[in-house]
């Protein structure tokens, strides 16, 4: 058998990363419990939408996009993790 050496990064808090999941995922237009309901996420592709989030390590520029009255709504930052999972939710209205 093989050993292969495979890094393991320490994901963030669940509560933060989750909270401000959500909070991002309003602001562009979707909302991924309503996904999962709808059939347009599965279950485990939203927990990986969590998990991608809590291993990005961005979760301070997330807090500075929120907080930033200025930036582009509609559209998830350029830095996120998700950002192609809430493109592809937002075309699917």
């Amino acid at each position: 058998m093989k050993d292969e050496y495979v890094e393991h990064r320490a994901l963030g808090a669940f509560n933060p990363h989750y909270r401000q999941l959500r909070a991002v995922a309003k602001l562009v237009g979707t909302d991924l419990g309503e996904a999962v309901h709808e059939g347009h996420l599965t279950e485990a592709d939203h927990a990986a939408v969590i998990t991608r989030c809590r291993g990005a390590n961005c979760l301070q520029l997330c807090v500075d996009w929120l907080a930033d009255k200025g930036n582009s709504r509609g559209q998830s930052p350029e830095f996120c993790a998700n950002r192609a999972v809430f493109e592809h939710l937002r075309n699917r209205r």
